[in-house]
């Protein structure tokens, strides 16, 4: 089997089930519609973007893609007469929906029907006394979510699942090696830099620009430990990539042992669903705090503000 992401890195689960519905459209000019779940940074609209390069329209030329912001979606109205009817009506084209979870529930609605295909591959909805008609050996729908909790359940019965995960340190440090061209690295500063980029390839690209405007700006192609060390000075870069915030929540848990929710909220002066949505979850993932009814400090957290201070 052709593999055709072999040039992305990571993600090979993700890799096998995209070649498979590739193999599966070649011989039947069919795509699953497909829903790609993970966190931010982990790629996929890079993988959507990819996936869609090799879905060809009948005469073998390149078929269309348009990706859509699903929050700029208003109601059922705005998608038939300013997507459907210019763009999709009649045409072969690839579909992204991203930030899925956001679609409005008129929409959504619509779609239970449209993307109920049982044994057709077309479907015809009727909207507003006017019929529209879905090809879909034509179309192609794929839709991408960070929060495939808010997904209408029964939309996401309709769609195939393609999970992502997060980016193994080997991964990070190639994808830093990949954008930061001509640069050779110390296995210690790469090693130490896959780190600060909390497990994001996006955060990984990002990074690497930074890397190339700083050996750039010392006429060098080589990055060692000694360039590490005054990058991050430079920029502010903490231990594990924790933010600003981060390090303040496990200074304070670090002083007080323990905290509610509300304290928290009170000491730092964030809300409290900003705490939970924007702050606390990296900290979890990397085990630098627990909460057990209130938020406690664990060994690698306190180690993570002793390497600080």
């Amino acid at each position: 089997m052709n593999n055709y992401f072999s040039h992305l890195i990571g993600q090979d689960n993700v890799k096998k089930k995209l070649n498979f519905y590739l193999k599966a459209y070649q011989a039947t000019s069919v795509c699953p519609f497909l829903n790609l779940v993970g966190a931010k940074g982990l790629g996929k609209t890079l993988f959507a973007k990819e996936f869609a390069k090799n879905l060809k329209n009948k005469d073998g030329s390149k078929r269309p893609f348009l990706e859509l912001n699903c929050s700029t979606i208003k109601n059922n109205a705005q998608f038939f007469e300013q997507i459907f009817i210019p763009l999709v009506m009649n045409n072969e084209i690839t579909i992204l929906f991203d930030e899925a979870h956001a679609l409005p529930k008129d929409l959504t609605m619509a779609f239970l029907t449209i993307f109920n295909t049982e044994k057709t591959n077309t479907k015809e909805f009727v909207y507003d006394d006017q019929t529209f008609t879905f090809d879909f050996t034509k179309q192609t729908f794929i839709f991408a979510t960070t929060e495939s909790d808010k997904l209408f359940p029964p939309l996401k019965d309709r769609l195939s699942t393609v999970d992502f995960e997060q980016y193994s340190r080997e991964n990070l440090s190639d994808i830093i090696k990949l954008n930061c061209e001509g640069i050779n690295f110390s296995d210690e500063a790469l090693n130490a830099l896959s780190l600060t980029v909390r497990g994001n390839a996006r955060n990984a690209v990002m990074r690497a620009k930074e890397i190339s405007l700083y050996c750039e700006s010392e006429n060098q192609n080589t990055f060692e430990i000694a360039d590490y060390n005054e990058l991050t000075d430079l920029l502010g870069i903490l231990p594990h990539g924790i933010t600003c915030t981060e390090k303040q929540i496990l200074e304070i848990l670090a002083d007080r042992g323990s905290c509610k929710l509300q304290t928290l909220s009170a000491v730092t002066g964030l809300s409290p669903t900003s705490l939970r949505r924007d702050h606390e979850v990296y900290l979890l993932r990397k085990n630098f705090i627990q909460i057990d009814g209130e938020r406690k400090i664990t060994n690698f957290g306190k180690n993570i503000i002793q390497s600080i201070s």
